[in-house]
């Protein structure tokens, strides 16, 4: 696959399924908001989400996953299915599987993304233990 040919944001959803542990295609469901114990200025969104095309990482039906946010910010829930890149929650303390590890890691379920996100997922070591939007 030319690298040349693709968008930016084509060129972001492949690297960020190549260096997230997991990726799905999701229907947010549900949010709620937990303060950061640990700064007065961030929040908790936790989102739970029902994975509607599994792409890479464990197989499940069901997840949550948290995001960092600034106080005042908005807990959106998107109208329409979302592609997401997400790295694993094992020490977050939030009851979650999942974090967000940031801006571009949430995409447009097109089929044309979709179709990239899998072809980039076939791709990957699937010992992969390091990686690098997770850190």
């Amino acid at each position: 696959m030319s690298t040349t040919s693709l968008t930016e944001q084509q060129r972001f959803l492949l690297k960020s399924v190549q260096q997230t542990p997991f990726s799905a295609v999701v229907k947010i469901t549900d949010v709620s908001i937990k303060p950061a114990n640990d700064d007065s200025d961030m929040l908790w969104h936790i989102y739970s989400a029902r994975v509607i095309n599994h792409i890479r990482g464990s197989l499940t039906d069901r997840l949550r996953f948290a995001m960092a946010v600034e106080e005042g910010e908005d807990a959106i829930i998107p109208d329409e299915p979302v592609l997401l890149t997400l790295c694993r929650a094992s020490d977050l303390g939030l009851d979650t599987h999942f974090y967000w590890p940031g801006t571009g890691a949430m995409f447009e379920a097109s089929d044309e993304l979709i179709a990239l996100a899998q072809k980039s997922a076939k791709g990957v070591d699937m010992g992969q233990t390091d990686f690098a939007l997770c850190d």
